[in-house]
C-alpha cells in the first residue's frame, strides 16, 4: 500500500523506505540518526524579474522543523507573491527538509526551471539542496538554505 510522505506529501510505493522527492524516510523506516538539527532558515530572494519593483526583495523564512512550505505564484494567498502574466497563480512550493530545500511546480502552465552552469532544467519535483537559481516565467529566484 502506498504511503505518503510526512514532509513533503508525496506518495510513495510501500516498498521503498525513503520518499522520492524530498529523501526522508518512511515513517516506520525511523532508523536514520539527523546530522544536524533541522534548524536554521531559507532566504529567497528575486534576482531579475519583468516587475522591476521586487528585483533584489528578500523573503526570510525561519525553519525550526522539517516541512516548512513556502508557496510562490500570482495569487495573494502564496507567501512570495509575483504579479507577473507567465507566473502561474499556484506556480510552486520549496519545501524545507534535513538535506536542503525540494522544489515542486504545481501543475504550472510555463514551468519551473533549475538554473545551472549547463543551462535550465525543467524540472516537476527535485531537491535542489543547499543553495540554488530557480526560474519560473520570466522572474529567476536565488533560494539559499542557511542552517545554525
Amino acid at each position: 500500500m502506498p504511503w505518503k510522505c510526512p514532509i513533503c506529501g508525496a506518495e510513495n510505493r510501500d516498498e521503498v523506505v525513503v520518499c522520492k522527492v524530498c529523501n526522508a524516510y518512511k515513517p516506520e523506516a525511523t532508523t536514520k540518526k539527523l546530522t544536524r538539527t533541522p534548524s536554521g532558515e531559507v532566504v529567497i530572494e528575486i534576482v531579475e524579474s519583468n516587475v522591476a519593483m521586487l528585483v533584489g526583495r528578500k523573503f526570510v523564512y525561519r525553519i525550526n522543523s522539517p516541512g516548512v512550505v513556502i508557496t510562490v505564484g500570482r495569487a495573494v494567498e502564496n507567501n512570495i507573491v509575483i504579479p507577473d502574466g507567465t507566473v502561474s497563480r499556484r506556480h510552486l512550493r520549496l519545501i524545507a527538509t534535513t538535506n536542503g530545500v525540494v522544489v515542486e511546480d504545481l501543475g504550472s502552465s510555463n514551468g519551473t526551471y533549475v538554473i545551472t552552469e549547463s543551462g535550465e532544467r525543467r524540472i516537476k519535483a527535485e531537491s535542489i539542496g543547499e543553495k540554488s537559481l530557480i526560474r519560473v516565467g520570466n522572474t529567476k529566484i536565488s533560494v539559499v538554505v542557511k542552517w545554525e
